[in-house]
Order: structure tokens, then sequence, then C-alpha cells
């Protein structure tokens, strides 16, 4: 038996989400020429709009507004991109990496001089009214040289962030203010405003979002992962997938609360436990045992079955562990001091071991679970609300309040609630891995379940306006 104090060190491989105070850092703008799949769909902001990740496209002040759609010559035309308004001879960066699909240098007609990047996956990035005039003056003589960038020809490769020309008044801008008119193209042709993504690339909230999401993307699998159950505070379950509703609890008024929902190894049962620690058996779960009626020294918050499904451990919130049925004791932080309260519990694929998790993050590990890591020591922006463990015993995940994601040992960071990008971010519940181990769910403090990995969604008790306090998945 082993037990391990919340430690300062963390794995190298370790990849840390947004609960951690420091962000990712732009990759943008340097590295070879990728070449990714195309995305099956396009990217959408939380008010339906289409966007795409890019570096703003003009280097230095600029003002603009959405004015995609506006009326054009009478209105029998309407505007494809943004306007974004600046000063002749301001640098024009290419907003992705990609090659010159198109370029124009003849400075007449309604674009002037412009040039098209399209990048890896399809998608293409229009400059119209790229300069045609000596600098100093509106002579419209066309110098090449104060046209494009050197090098910024058809077939040319650019990255993202490079000086690609500079901004003028060529073509049916003649007159006016000197501008870059921007469109952005689907990879189908389809035009569409760039105002979310040029708001994104300068730090600014636009469609619901306030950042660019970070997270990978996700790779949903529905046959690996067929479904999940959640359990609210009254006692009630929601099923979703291949998950089977069993049962609720039917507690008195004012009964203690429940608190965790544990699967059998089936899936054809689960338990429910409450805070006095009355464990309630439904399907094929037996009931192997629980602490009702017996005094407490702090409420139960958790059950965790052994791998036969012959018995369980409940938890207690000051680290006690109570063990039933096949369930061995390995050890507990009842009695000891804490630097925060424990709040979850999981055991190793053996049955052999379990972790204890605080709500710092310090993990506490007994029989033959190994310690991968933790967050105990480090300045977290949320507590730790939940854990899960791959399905090879080798790592863990660690969930925040706000959603953030910790991987530790053989556990890959998938994503974070913080990683999507959104202004207004739920809090998170718990988590629950999926059965191949390259997923998780999160369900959140509005009783949503997010994906991420492999994790395929099948319903949200928020639908049912239920705001649950625990979710499990279908076992393998």
């Amino acid at each position: 038996m082993a037990a391990h104090l919340p430690t300062r060190r963390v794995p190298a491989r370790a990849r840390i989400g947004t609960l951690a105070a420091a962000a990712l850092a732009a990759a943008a703008l340097a590295g070879p020429l990728a070449a990714p799949a195309p995305p099956a769909a396009a990217d959408t902001a939380p008010d339906g709009r289409t966007y795409r990740k890019i570096v703003f496209p003009v280097q230095g002040p600029v003002s603009y507004r959405d004015d995609f759609g506006a009326c054009r010559a009478g209105c029998t035309r309407t505007h494809q991109g943004n306007d974004l308004m600046g000063v002749k001879m301001q640098p024009l960066l290419a907003a992705a990496t990609g090659r010159v699909t198109f370029i124009r240098t003849d400075s007449s007609g309604n674009s002037g001089n412009m040039v098209t990047i399209t990048d890896a996956a399809g998608w293409s990035y229009h400059y119209m009214h790229v300069n045609n005039d000596t600098p100093g003056t509106d002579d419209n003589a066309n110098p090449a040289q104060h046209r494009f960038a050197p090098g910024v020809v058809s077939g040319a490769t650019v990255r993202a962030g490079q000086v690609i020309g500079w901004m003028g008044d060529s073509g049916n801008a003649e007159g006016t203010a000197p501008h870059l008119h921007f469109e952005m193209h689907t990879p189908s042709g389809s035009a569409f405003s760039p105002y979310v993504s040029l708001r994104l690339a300068q730090g600014l909230p636009a469609g619901g979002l306030c950042a660019f999401p970070s997270n990978p993307r996700p790779t949903p699998d529905a046959g690996a992962n067929r479904g999940y159950w959640a359990v609210s505070a009254r006692g009630e379950v929601y099923a979703y997938g291949a998950a089977r509703h069993l049962g609720n609890v039917r507690a008195a008024p004012g009964a203690p609360p429940a608190v965790a929902l544990a699967p059998t190894a089936t899936g054809d049962g689960y338990w429910i436990v409450d805070a006095a620690g009355e464990v309630h058996a439904f399907g094929d779960a037996v009931d192997h045992g629980s602490m009702a009626g017996v005094p407490l020294n702090a409420p139960m918050i958790g059950i965790t079955p052994t791998g036969s499904g012959r018995g369980y451990w409940l938890l207690a919130r000051d680290g006690g562990i109570f063990s039933f049925g096949d369930a061995r004791f390995w050890g507990s932080m009842g009695g000891q001091r804490l630097n925060a309260p424990v709040i979850a519990m999981a055991s190793t694929p053996t049955g052999r071991g379990y972790w204890l998790l605080g709500a710092d993050g310090g993990i506490f590990s007994f029989g033959d679970a190994r310690f991968w890591g933790s967050t105990g020591g480090m300045r977290l922006a949320a507590p730790v609300v939940g854990m899960a463990t791959t399905h090879t015993g080798n790592g863990y995940w660690l969930l925040g309040a706000d959603g953030g994601v910790f991987a530790f040992g053989d556990a890959g960071y998938l994503g974070s609630i913080p990683g999507t990008g959104w202004c207004d971010r739920p809090g998170a519940v718990s988590m629950t891995r999926s059965t191949t181990g390259r997923g998780y769910w999160v369900l959140t403090t509005e009783g949503r379940v997010m994906t991420f990995g492999d994790a395929a969604h099948h319903g949200d008790p928020a639908t049912a306006g239920a705001r649950p306090v625990g979710l499990a998945a279908v076992p393998d």
C-alpha cells in the first residue's frame, strides 16, 4: 500500500488543458505546408455563422464592419466580402498557409489587382484592390514592385502571416479610401462573411466565440461508445443510446441526495448511492451492503464497482473508503489532514488498487494504482471536480470545475470546455471515458453532455430540464 501526497511533479508528456493559466502559442506562422484532409463540415460559431481560423490579413490598424451581402451597383449585385479600411501601402498578410491559385496584375475592372490563396483543405481567400500607385501618389502607374511581394506569383506557396502585397485603391476602389476587399470561400466555392474569422483573428469576440477553438478535432464513434446514464440529486436516471433505464430512486422528501451512479459489468444494471451511504440496486446490480444508518464523519460522494461487478467501494468526502462484496480495502485518507477535500475515486483495471482525487488535483494511490502525476501544488483557475482513468490503467484525466482537462500517463489530451472558445462557457460536473479510451464525455452544470475524441453524443439531460450530478458510460 502506498499513498502519494499532492505533488508539483508533472510527467513531461502530459498535455494540460486550459484550466492552467498558460495559453497555447500560435504555430500557424511556421513549419512545412501541411495537407490535412478537408473537414467534413464548415466550422460553425454558436450563432450558426461559418468561420475559419486565419491570420488577420492586414498589418496595422484598420476599420471594418460586417458588410457582407450589402447592396452594390444599385443592388444588381451584393458585396461578397468585408472591406477593411486602411491606408495605402499597409502590408497585406497571407490569412492561411497555401498556394497562390489566382493573381491579377491588371488594375482595372472591379477587383483591380487581386490575388487568391487556397489552403490545403480547399478554402480560398481573395484579396482585391491591391495597390496600383507609386508610393505617395495616386498615379495609377501600377508599379510591379509595389503591388505584390517578391515571389508571390501563380503557383507559389505562401505561409500564414507572410507579406503578400500592399493595400491600395485599384479597380473600382479608385476615388474611394484605400481598403482591402477580403473574401473567404468554402471548398465548394461558396462565399461567406469573413467577419467572425476576422474578429477572432484579432482576439475579439464574434458569433458567440471569444477565441478560435483550440481543441483537437473530434472523431465520434457511436458504434464503439454506445451510450451513458446521468443521475440527478433526486435519484432520477436519464439513459441515452444503448444505456437502459432500469429505475429511479424513490426517495421521500428531505431524504439525502443521490450523489453517484455506477453501472454493473454487463451494463444491464446500476447502483445509485446517496449522501448517507444508502445503496440502491437496479437491473442485475446486486446489493452487497451499504452505510445506511451508520454514523459518518463525512457525507458519501461516490461509488466505484470492482471489475467483476461483485462488489464496490463507497467513498466519503474525507477520503474514507468502505468496501463491500469482493472489493478489497487498500487504504484510505480517512482521518488524515488534507489540503483539500477528496472529491472522486477510480479503480485500476485489476481491481487491486484505486486512486483518490482531491479538489486541488492531488492524487492518492493505493494497491496497484500507480501515480502518474497531479495538479496538487499548481495554481488552478478552478477546483478539480472529477477524474476518469484510461482503459489500460496507465493514465488518467482530471477535470476542473471550469471544464479544463489535465492528462497524465497514457491519457491523451482530447479537448476541454475552455478549448471550445465559447464566450458563455458552462461549468463542469463530472467526466467519464469512452470504451476505447480515445475519448471522454463531460457533464456540464447546465445538464449538457459534451463529447471529446471518439466519444459520441447520444443525448442531453438538459433537454428534459435536468441538472444531473453524475455521468457513467455503458461498459465495454
